[in-house]
């Protein structure tokens, strides 16, 4: 899912004009207040020394409300006439890479299905698949490779073959027993149908060297050959009608 999400940005420029304009117009005002006041302390006689108060209050009270309309501008060019950002609260980011790539596939063209519609029967082709798959790949058979996958999987496995080839390295998965199996995901496509499973294995998973031979340093690569180790990935099935299973996608 793509998500375009416009985020607009206040320009200073109005903001710091408006600025201007009102401290301006404050310091004419100002300014014309006191040199009225001075123009008028200069002409008339000193009064009483009761009218000082009033017209004192009278300057303050000025003041006060030159200030506040002052303030009242600044605070509308700089707040309210800047536009609002975006909440982006419970908004997260998915990694493209982790999504199933059948479901960016239109829906029109896929049905779901329930998962309770796999049967037994189907769960059980999905663990020999499994134990299959990894024999042929270990002995990098790519004839007997084809009978359990998809010409799409055929490709990769023949471009991993030829990667690891040349890294001088072979890859060995052997005693496959599968821990764990759960139906992700199940839909049909006009006449082929598919099963994601997310699969849990153990199994001898290791790398060796094709250039040195055996207990010399540096012929076992990666793994061991003795201590099994636990791997997990989700594989996609499919099929055509009512035919054999085969392995379509694998996701790590």
């Amino acid at each position: 899912m793509n998500t375009t999400t416009l985020i607009l940005k206040a320009s200073p420029l109005p903001a710091g004009l408006a600025a201007g304009v009102a401290g301006s117009l404050i310091g004419e005002m100002l300014l014309g207040a006191t040199n009225s006041s001075a123009q008028t302390t200069e002409a008339e006689p000193p009064a009483a020394e009761t009218n000082k108060p009033t017209e004192d209050f009278g300057s303050a009270g000025i003041l006060l409300i030159l200030l506040f309309l002052a303030a009242a501008t600044i605070f509308y060019f700089l707040k309210i006439q800047r536009p609002s950002l975006p909440d982006f609260s419970g908004v997260t980011g998915r990694d493209p890479s982790k999504e199933n790539p059948f479901a960016r596939r239109s829906s029109t063209a896929r049905q779901k299905l329930s998962v309770d519609s796999i049967t037994s029967a189907d769960k059980a082709a999905f663990q020999q698949l499994l134990i299959d798959v990894q024999r042929a790949w270990s002995k990098q058979d790519m004839t007997e490779l084809r009978q359990f996958v998809t010409p799409e999987m055929l490709n990769y496995f023949s471009a991993a073959l030829a990667d690891n080839t040349s890294q001088d390295i072979r890859n060995h998965v052997e005693d496959v027993v599968l821990l764990r199996a759960e139906i992700l995901e199940a839909w049909t496509e006009q006449a082929r149908q598919y099963v994601t499973a997310g699969l849990r294995w153990s199994a001898r998973d290791y790398n060796l060297s094709l250039t040195k031979q055996h207990g010399e340093p540096g012929y076992l690569v990666e793994g061991s050959e003795e201590i099994p180790t636990e791997s997990g990935e989700a594989w996609t099935f499919m099929r055509i009608q009512d035919g054999e299973w085969r392995l379509s996608a694998i996701q790590q």
